[in-house]
């Protein structure tokens, strides 16, 4: 918590900035901007399932080691694996984080018989398919960023 009165106008600027670059993040975030990760299926998508990582980002204002005030942002921690991607050949993701999206996208899938595919079974073959060609990037923190410093060039 920021405790120096010290830097009244410092601090109200990093508030306004933390508001502002919250509220980019979401955006981002809630753009059906992201392209589905079969490539044969068209379409695109946002980055909300549960709600988790929309509603997790948040900022404060604290003051460092030498007492200098500084913007802290905070979010989940799978914020990284969104934002910057995955990796193919990474740790495997968690069958139980894929069974709780799959649920929540409502997804579902039929064998080439058109017997459905069960849950679990649909988790492991999204699981071996992330492992094997990994997750593209969104890049949700420079483009929260970009809309940021526009914000500081083109204030209203």
């Amino acid at each position: 918590m920021f405790q120096s009165l010290d830097y009244p106008k410092t601090r109200r600027a990093l508030e306004v900035f933390g508001l502002k670059f919250t509220q980019y993040l979401k955006g981002e975030i809630s753009n059906r901007q992201y392209p589905y990760g079969n490539p044969n299926v068209r379409g695109v998508s946002d980055k909300i399932a549960s709600g988790k990582l929309i509603n997790s980002i948040q900022f404060d204002v604290e003051v460092d080691g030498e007492g200098n005030p500084m913007l802290v942002m905070m979010y989940v921690d799978y914020f990284d694996n969104v934002n910057l991607g995955r990796k193919k050949g990474k740790t495997k993701v968690p069958i139980k984080a894929l069974l709780d999206w799959i649920k929540i996208r409502g997804i579902e899938a039929n064998r080439p018989n058109g017997i459905p595919i069960p849950p679990l079974s649909l988790a492991f073959a999204i699981q071996t398919n992330i492992y094997k060609f990994g997750i593209r990037p969104t890049n949700i923190y420079d483009k929260g960023l970009d809309g940021l410093l526009d914000f500081v060039e083109n204030p209203p």
